[in-house]
């Protein structure tokens, strides 16, 4: 029963502290944990995902995409000891950064357009281990 009052307490807090971080959201960053015999399917959903934001996003002006990346490596056993090998599992980590604000919204709005956004938010929502949706950048080297 206190795991529950503290649970509900806790989310009180934290929804309050960030209910207007969406607003100042610059981007956002998702982990894909995916089996080896599910890793072509991803990837081509990834690579879909890729060419439409290509087609449809601003590189220049207001809404700025700044960078937009797919990283790809495998999941091992033991990382402080490569030698006991991979999980079998893929890591997946999509990163996507705007200019500001009205870059990221404008990503959204895109996105809720996007003839294959059923199918890629299921594959994200069934893949996903880290999300950090909304994000704010905190830091870039350019």
């Amino acid at each position: 029963m206190k795991k529950i009052f503290l649970i509900l307490i806790l989310s009180l807090f934290t929804t309050n502290s960030f209910a207007d971080g969406h607003a100042n959201a610059n981007g956002f960053s998702i982990t894909l944990k995916v089996p080896m015999a599910d890793a072509a399917k991803v990837e081509e959903m990834l690579m879909k995902h890729a060419k439409w934001m290509k087609e449809t996003h601003p590189l220049t002006g207001e809404k700025k995409l700044n960078s937009y990346s797919i990283m790809k490596g495998p999941e091992w056993k033991n990382a402080g000891d490569p030698s006991q090998g991979t999980t079998g599992n893929i890591f997946y980590v999509l990163n996507e950064f705007y200019e500001n604000p009205a870059g990221f919204a404008n990503h959204q709005q895109l996105g809720s357009q996007w003839s294959e956004i059923q199918e890629f938010q299921t594959m994200l929502f069934t893949y996903q281990v880290g999300y950090a949706f909304p994000g704010t950048t905190i830091e870039t080297i350019e």
